[in-house]
């Protein structure tokens, strides 16, 4: 009995630095009051988590007393991006430990709902980490970027303000010192991401697109039958004839690609569309920006 409450300790820590350390290599540092308001947990017990965390990884975490937080060392992404590779481990627990710090959703678990996606995109939280950390304290962020009509990568310094998940892909949107416009960067074609220590001065009220929020009618497509528009609308429309959402100008894109909605329903026809934009011209100025 006693073996097995060793082994029952042992398993419960493990999960814990997991929490611990998936908030760590996610946001670019933890805290006590992080682990409270995230978990639940009474101060206390948060502080013991930050403790029992340093034990199991000591090289991975520097105390900024200015922050009163654990700050994610470089030592913590080498190690989070090599974890794939159990040999190297020292033992076998560590490797585990942090494949599930590095999951940024939970895998579906016995008795659960399967959800299943395609997700053939990946991202470092080394890069997540330095974004979000340009954002909460606000400053300026520079890459390398490639995009499809710049496939070579060249630099490209931002102000960021938010970062987002549009369908399969993650986007930081920033002020582009480059392009003196608000743009969004997709996480997965960067490299080299440095925080700067530049302030950034983005006010994201002049970010028109991000602030503008448009009423999209989301209809199904007339060029359906009356008996086929029947079944769109009892499978996206909860039975409805039109389903408005609220969605941000510069989001728009990534919602009718997500749900592959006619925009011109002359042209974007069944079966491959099977939605449609009931209010286009409302929404055309947004569609397709760069």
């Amino acid at each position: 009995m006693l073996w097995g409450n060793i082994i029952m300790s042992i398993e419960g820590r493990q999960e814990r630095d997991a929490k611990v350390g998936r908030i760590l290599l996610w946001e670019g540092r933890v805290s006590r009051g992080r682990l409270v308001s995230e978990y639940g947990l009474s101060p206390i017990r948060a502080s013991e988590w930050l403790r029992d965390f340093r034990e199991s990884y000591p090289e991975w975490v520097a105390w900024d007393s200015k922050l009163k937080a654990d700050v994610a060392t470089s030592m913590a992404y080498t190690d989070a991006e090599s974890a794939s590779n159990a040999s190297n481990a020292s033992n076998a627990s560590r490797p585990s430990a942090i494949s599930t710090m590095l999951a940024p959703y939970a895998l579906n678990a016995p008795g659960k709902p399967l959800s299943i996606t395609w997700d053939f995109i990946s991202i470092s939280p080394r890069i997540f980490s330095r974004l979000n950390l340009g954002i909460a304290d606000r400053l300026r962020v520079s890459f390398l970027y490639c995009s499809m009509n710049n496939p070579e990568p060249h630099e490209r310094t931002i102000e960021p303000h938010s970062l987002l998940r549009a369908g399969r892909r993650w986007h930081v949107r920033g002020y582009c010192l480059q392009r003196q416009d608000f743009r969004d960067f997709v996480l997965g074609r960067m490299s080299s991401v440095k925080l700067l220590t530049e302030p950034s001065l983005v006010d994201v009220t002049t970010d028109v697109a991000w602030s503008t929020v448009l009423q999209v009618r989301i209809a199904a497509h007339p060029r359906l039958s009356q008996a086929q528009q029947l079944v769109v609308r009892n499978e996206y429309l909860n039975g409805a004839s039109v389903r408005v959402e609220s969605c941000r100008a510069a989001l728009l894109n990534y919602m009718v690609q997500e749900l592959m909605a006619a925009t011109d329903v002359d042209r974007q026809l069944p079966p491959d569309y099977q939605l449609a934009i009931e209010n286009p011209e409302e929404c055309r100025q947004w569609l397709f920006m760069t």
